[in-house]
């Protein structure tokens, strides 16, 4: 007995020994889809696990994603970033946010089942952004020049590329240079009617 518990002895010890179980890397990587990402348009990864959750929970994260974005996208016009903390508002109650399901995990990165509603926030927050970039300048102009339109009717119809009548109206009256993304064409001059060739170019006798 006593040769076989050290026979035993020696094989447990020459055995080589188990490692440590490694930590499970809890940081996002490089490519995982946070709001910010989706939300100033970067390309990114829906890698999060699934879980259960408050649908509350969820569209108070939606909404607050969505208005810290829409302060960076409106440039301090108060106007446009009322409308997109509007728009994100009830982007995050819509059944897209309020889900029953976790948007994202406890570093930030989103689940599949956010998808849906951090599009649904970029589409808004995109609005502002375009909004703020190519309205700003046109709709000022437009404003100078006494036109009809209120300058926030103005910026929302023209950051979705979609003036109405009234305002396409005056971008045929003024600020061509300011407003050239959103002035409709000007028609052509009729070219006069050429005579008939005959009478061009008459037979001679």
């Amino acid at each position: 007995m006593r040769l076989l518990a050290v026979v035993l002895l020696l094989a447990q010890e020459g055995l080589p020994a188990v490692p440590p179980p490694m930590a499970a890397d809890e940081e996002p990587s490089a490519a995982a889809c946070t709001f910010a990402a989706v939300l100033r348009g970067a390309a990114c990864l829906y890698e999060a696990a699934s879980g259960p959750a408050e649908a509350r929970d969820n569209s108070r994260a939606a909404a607050e994603a969505g208005q810290r974005a829409c302060a960076v996208e409106a440039r301090r016009d108060e106007g446009l970033r009322k409308d997109c903390e509007k728009a994100v508002a009830e982007a995050s109650l819509s059944p897209r946010c309020a889900l029953s399901s976790r948007l994202a995990d406890g570093q930030g990165r989103l689940t599949p089942q956010a998808q849906a509603c951090a599009e649904l926030l970029r589409q808004a927050v995109s609005r502002t952004s375009r909004a703020a970039s190519l309205s700003l300048g046109c709709c000022s102009c437009l404003a100078e020049a006494r036109c009809s339109v209120a300058s926030s009717q103005c910026k929302r119809e023209l950051a979705d590329l979609m003036p109405g009548a009234a305002l396409r109206s005056c971008l045929q009256k003024s600020c061509q240079d300011a407003c050239s993304f959103a002035a409709p064409a000007r028609a052509q001059e009729p070219q006069p009617e050429l005579p008939p060739e005959d009478a061009r170019h008459p037979s001679k006798i």
